[in-house]
């Protein structure tokens, strides 16, 4: 009898022990923030033009850029459709930033400028208070 009382005790310790640890902790988690629209449409059309070049294949180096630039294609596109455009201050803040990696008389100002802008399009938070390359189309 002390035997069958004593397991029970120690199995009810144990259930309230793992309800504690694992239920508690799912209660107590903060909920995540709420997106910006750039950033729920950024996310959407970055798995778009994901999606659209996920099969092909890049047998020779041409064709790795031909696909960044599908890539490229479909985002802005898919940003167009969804309410956003380039903005004209994140060109305005990067031209001496264009000039100054222009070095190289092999490399043109237009090279670098859409290596940029194939970076900046992807990123849809602002953490360093800087513009960033889309902007919606209500705002003017």
């Amino acid at each position: 009898m002390k035997k069958i009382l004593f397991i029970s005790i120690i199995t009810f310790a144990s259930l309230l022990l793992f309800y504690l640890f694992f239920y508690s902790n799912i209660l107590k988690t903060t909920p995540t923030p709420k997106m910006s629209p750039l950033q729920e449409k950024g996310n959407f059309c970055l798995n778009a033009s994901e999606k659209a070049v996920a099969n092909r294949q890049a047998i020779v180096e041409f064709q790795k850029y031909e696909i960044l630039g599908a890539k490229a294609l479909i985002m802005r596109k898919c940003m167009e459709d969804n309410g956003f455009e380039e903005n004209p201050l994140w060109l305005n803040k990067n031209i001496e930033v264009i000039k100054a990696k222009v070095k190289d008389p092999n490399i043109s100002e237009d090279v670098v400028m859409e290596d940029l802008k194939r970076e900046a399009m992807y990123i849809f938070n602002n953490l360093d208070n800087q513009p960033l390359y889309w902007r919606s189309k209500e705002i003017k």
